[in-house]
C-alpha cells in the first residue's frame, strides 16, 4: 500500500524539479543579427528586444549580438547551430536569408528554424548622388544601355541579396547592364555614393531617408508596389514604366526544436510589442515599415520567397 504514495511522491518530486513555463526567461535572450551595428536590421531589433522584454516578463533581457560576415551567412548559420533551448533567436532577412538556399551555398536550410514572426517590409530603392548628371530614373537607364556594363551600381548586401537580384531581374526585364558592387552592409556603400566612389547604389528605403531629405542623396524610384507614406511624393519604379518589385523582409527566427511553449512565449511578446503603441511611436519615429506576419504567415512568405528565386535562379543565376 505503500507503493503508490511512494510514485506519486516520486512524480510529485519530478514535476517540482522542471523549471515552470511561467519562469521562462530565467536568463538572457541572445538576439542574433547578421550584420554589423548601426543598418536597419540592428536599428529594427535593437528597437523590438526592448518591447518583448516588456512582455516576456519575468524580468526578461535580450543582447543583441552582432555576428557580420558573407552577407549574413555567417550570422545566420550561427543560429542554426545554436542550441534549441529558446535562449538563442536571431534577425532573419528574407530575400537573401532563402537566396543562399537556392544558389546552394549555405550551410542551413529554411527547415532548421523556427519562425517567430516578421517585422518589417522594407522596399528597395536606387539612388545616385547628389551632383549626378542623372536627374531621372529614365536617364539612368538609358546611361546603362549606351554603354553596356559601363555603369556601376553598389549594393547594401552581397551577391543574392534583395538588392542584387533586384538589378538582375530589372537588367532582364528593362534591357539596362548594371554592374553590381557588394559592399555588405548599409554604411560603407553609403559612403561610397557620398565620395562620389560609384555612380549609383540600391538599398532599403529605411536605409536612407536621412540622406534623401537633407539632399546629400538624389532618389531615382522606389522598388514597390505603391509610393510610401515615408516619402510620397516618390515615384515607384512601376509608375515610370518599369515593372520591378523588390522587398525585404526582417524578422525573428530561433533554431528548430526550440520548445513549442517558449516559441509561443516569444511570438506572444512579438505580437504584443507591436501592437504596443509606444513600440509604434517609437519604430515611427525612427521611421521603420512595420508590418507583422505571425509565424505561420512567416513561413508561408519565405517558402514563397524560396520557390520564386529558384525560378529566377534558372534565368538568371547571381553567381
Amino acid at each position: 500500500m505503500k507503493l503508490p504514495k511512494l510514485l506519486l511522491g516520486a512524480a510529485m518530486a519530478a514535476l517540482l524539479a522542471q523549471p515552470a513555463l511561467a519562469e521562462y526567461p530565467e536568463k538572457p535572450i541572445e538576439l542574433i543579427v547578421a550584420f554589423a551595428p548601426g543598418g536597419g536590421t540592428d536599428v529594427a531589433a535593437r528597437s523590438v528586444a526592448m518591447f518583448m522584454e516588456k512582455y516576456l516578463g519575468n524580468g526578461a533581457s535580450i543582447a543583441v549580438i552582432n555576428k557580420p560576415g558573407a552577407g549574413g551567412e555567417l550570422g545566420w548559420t550561427a543560429l542554426s547551430q545554436a542550441a534549441p533551448d529558446g535562449y538563442t533567436i536571431g534577425m532573419i532577412n528574407p530575400p537573401s536569408f532563402v537566396a543562399l538556399t537556392v544558389e546552394g551555398k549555405a550551410k542551413y536550410k529554411l527547415q532548421d528554424f523556427q519562425m517567430i514572426g516578421n517585422i518589417v517590409l522594407d522596399p528597395g530603392i536606387l539612388v545616385v548622388g547628389k551632383d549626378s548628371q542623372y536627374q531621372t530614373l529614365d536617364a539612368l537607364m538609358a546611361a546603362s544601355k549606351a554603354a553596356p556594363g559601363a555603369i556601376v551600381v553598389g549594393t547594401s548586401g552581397a551577391a543574392g541579396s534583395s538588392e542584387h537580384i533586384g538589378i538582375l531581374n530589372l537588367n532582364r526585364s528593362a534591357g539596362s547592364s548594371f554592374t553590381p558592387a557588394f559592399f555588405g552592409s548599409t554604411a560603407p556603400v553609403r559612403q561610397a555614393l557620398l565620395g562620389g566612389h560609384i555612380p549609383a547604389a540600391t538599398m532599403n528605403l529605411s536605409e536612407a531617408l536621412p540622406l534623401i531629405r537633407s539632399g546629400d542623396i538624389r532618389l531615382l524610384g522606389v522598388m514597390s508596389l505603391e509610393r510610401s507614406t515615408y516619402l510620397p511624393d516618390a515615384p515607384t519604379f512601376k509608375e515610370q514604366g518599369y515593372d520591378l518589385v523588390v522587398t525585404a523582409s526582417r524578422g525573428l527566427a530561433a533554431p528548430a526544436g526550440t520548445p513549442p511553449e517558449m516559441v509561443e512565449k516569444l511570438q506572444a511578446a512579438l505580437k504584443a510589442a507591436m501592437a504596443d503603441p509606444e513600440y509604434v511611436k517609437t519604430a515611427e519615429a525612427a521611421e521603420i515599415p512595420l508590418a507583422y506576419l505571425d509565424g505561420t504567415d512567416y513561413r508561408a512568405l519565405l517558402a514563397r520567397m524560396e520557390s520564386e528565386l529558384a525560378e529566377t535562379w534558372k534565368v538568371t543565376p547571381w553567381r
